[in-house]
């Protein structure tokens, strides 16, 4: 996408007023095709004021220094070029909590609350008198971990990501939302920061949000999406199945008799996710949960609490 070349109809100058700036804006979006021009416009605009929306309507002729309608006409044209606006503005609300977002990482997604919303609900069932321990595998912006952290008293959580960068973020985010001392960020693959922390058998909640988008998938998705979010945080071979069906083949040597595999799937794939963790015997029926647009969006699985015969799992499901 080219830049925003100025003309007498796109130039800023002697428009430095809120509402002159948010008219010139919203013109320039919706001439790139940027279907929440105005509202897009508004929130670059209000977050480079330190203010609410509302307030742009309170003092619609209030004038514009000269160094925020600068950095104003360079938000507007990276918006043009389709960057999601998170990224712009650095912020991402997730459960009515803010979150700093950044290209090192997913944005927070509202599918994802109701993840967060189940292992709520789940961890009421066990003692408040004892400490739940939860592993949040892909952690990203930590916006799972630090969430939970929030609404569960008794919670410590081990927090895992592949991407360092990613870490960075989540840490950043744990200080911000003063949750860092009860979550311990690990850089590695899945389980293996695990390792050293002596966690078998004693995780009450296994929580992931993997990449599940597939390789054919990836090139029809929005070009925010697609040319702006890490790849490596979108994309899993085999149909999207590959993350799920590796965490979910050693799910049962961390968990607690009784504790819950609990995860984020993309559309068409809860009752597939399902059944690969039902085949492995060490789970009952898993329980399936819709999302806004009524699609299938969070799989929960509670280990049993005995395991009658040794489960044989397949290395072909796996």
């Amino acid at each position: 996408m080219s830049e925003i070349r100025e003309s007498p109809e796109n130039t800023i100058l002697n428009k430095s007023t809120i509402s002159g700036l948010i008219s010139w804006g919203n013109r320039i979006l919706q001439q790139h095709g940027i279907d929440s021009s105005r509202l897009d416009a508004e929130i670059i605009l209000s977050h480079l004021l330190g203010c609410k929306r509302i307030d742009l309507y309170l003092h619609p002729d209030k004038p514009v220094g000269n160094t925020i309608s600068v950095n104003y006409k360079k938000g507007i044209q990276k918006r043009a070029m389709h960057m999601p606006v998170q990224y712009i503005t650095n912020h991402a609300e997730f459960m009515s909590m803010d979150f700093s977002v950044d290209e090192r990482v997913l944005i927070p997604r509202p599918e994802t609350e109701f993840l967060v919303e189940a292992v709520i609900r789940k961890s009421q069932l066990l003692s408040k008198e004892q400490e739940i321990t939860i592993v949040d595998i892909g952690a990203g912006s930590g916006n799972i971990s630090i969430t939970l952290v929030k609404h569960i008293g008794n919670a410590r959580i081990f927090a895992t990501d592949i991407s360092p960068d990613a870490l960075e973020v989540a840490k950043a985010n744990a200080r911000k939302h003063q949750a860092h001392g009860k979550i311990l960020f690990l850089c590695g693959d899945l389980y293996k920061p695990l390792e050293k922390c002596k966690l078998e058998s004693g995780v009450d909640f296994i929580v992931s949000n993997p990449p599940y988008v597939s390789h054919s998938e990836f090139d029809a998705l929005q070009e925010e999406v697609r040319c702006y979010e890490p790849y490596g945080a979108l994309v899993s071979s085999q149909y999207g199945l590959q993350l799920f069906k590796r965490i979910i083949s050693n799910a049962h040597v961390w968990l607690k008799p009784g504790g819950f595999l609990t995860f984020e799937v993309g559309e068409k794939q809860a009752q597939k996710v399902a059944h690969l963790i039902e085949d492995t015997g060490y789970f009952k029926k898993s329980e399936l949960i819709k999302d806004y647009q009524q699609i299938y969006r969070i799989v929960i699985s509670q280990k049993k609490e005995e395991i009658t015969q040794r489960p044989v799992v397949s290395l072909s499901n796996i």
